[in-house]
């Protein structure tokens, strides 16, 4: 997920123009398909082409139908799980050390900060935590060389694993993957892509971007809503039912998480707006809050941000008196 996403402003408006609801309380984020954001031919879109193709003539969709696809979106609004696996495995915190030499942090000492990516050790991939936990573990104290990537560039450090509390360690906690509950916002027939969440994944502990090398969405059951107070966001609280994904993930930006579904979902398709088109008003959102599924409530856009701003389009208001009761307005997760 390691990849800079070039949109201009002119091909971001033109192309898909649609706007959804974001995690803040009052944040609403502008989703684009993956096709828009970097993805060049995806698998996905490979696949459905592939598939089109294969079909015979009398099935195929005119020119004129395909083109109207392309400005229509299926609305979802269904919960789902997000598993997510990192490029490399993020340094989340460091911490001293109390070896036989005394108080000391080995990969503070070599350089290391929280948010750094460890991408090698001795020129090996670095496959998960575990993996690294265990090479320095039987590292007996040796020097091992790290490749490290700091947001846009990539140099080596060496530590030096200590002994301590029973073991060879460096002072530095790692972090490989991460798991979460959101919500399935759009399906885009002509790419046969979704778009979700409204914002990207995010590291808990460093608040950086976290590179997809993996990921899947999933099957999940929403159980209940830690609802939302002031200076508390809020949260959808729910469990995984299913080992088999939905499909798999394909991208992970500031924008939202993108990918592809084993099955196209059904619901209703709608048309996508101009961002000029979109005026302060009475609305409607599209969100589940507990196992009966997506259901609308009523809302007001209260005004539109500018042009400028690639996430946090719109400032939203809650109305519905439903919403309000069970979740406050917007949580974590809607």
């Amino acid at each position: 997920m390691a990849k800079k996403w070039q949109i201009s402003k002119r091909s971001f408006r033109q192309a898909l123009r649609a706007f959804t609801l974001s995690v803040g309380v009052t944040a609403v984020g502008m989703l684009a398909t993956a096709g828009l954001l970097g993805l060049a031919e995806p698998e996905a879109r490979q696949a459905a082409a592939f598939q089109a193709q294969q079909a015979p003539p009398a099935e195929r969709a005119a020119p004129a139908e395909a083109a109207a696809q392309e400005n229509q979106v299926v609305l979802l609004g269904q919960a789902f799980g997000v598993k997510l696996f990192t490029d490399g495995v993020i340094v989340a915190s460091l911490s001293d050390i109390y070896s036989t030499a005394g108080v000391c942090c080995p990969a503070e000492e070599a350089g290391l900060r929280p948010g750094d990516y460890l991408l090698e050790a001795d020129g090996m991939e670095i496959q998960s935590n575990a993996a690294l936990a265990h090479y320095i573990g039987q590292s007996q104290g040796r020097e091992v060389r790290l490749k490290v990537r700091r947001e846009d560039r990539e140099f080596e450090a060496v530590v030096r694993p200590v002994f301590g509390d029973g073991a060879f360690k460096t002072g530095m906690w790692v972090r490989d993957s991460a798991a979460g509950v959101g919500t399935l916002t759009f399906y885009d027939p002509a790419s046969a892509t979704f778009a979700g969440l409204g914002h990207g994944i995010c590291d808990a502990d460093v608040g950086s971007l976290m590179p997809l090398k993996a990921g899947e969405p999933a099957r999940i059951t929403l159980c209940g809503v830690v609802k939302g107070m002031p200076e508390s966001p809020g949260q959808l609280r729910g469990y995984f039912t299913s080992d088999e994904p939905m499909g798999r993930l394909l991208a992970n930006n500031e924008t939202g998480v993108y990918g592809s579904l084993a099955e196209a979902p059904a619901g209703e398709t709608v048309e996508v707006l101009e961002r000029d088109e979109v005026k302060p008003g009475p609305v409607e959102i599209l969100a589940s809050i507990d196992s009966g599924g997506p259901r609308r409530y009523s809302a007001r856009i209260e005004k539109r941000n500018g042009e400028d701003q690639l996430t946090k389009n719109l400032v939203l208001k809650v109305t519905d008196p439903r919403l309000l009761e069970a979740t406050g307005g917007i949580v974590q997760g809607m």
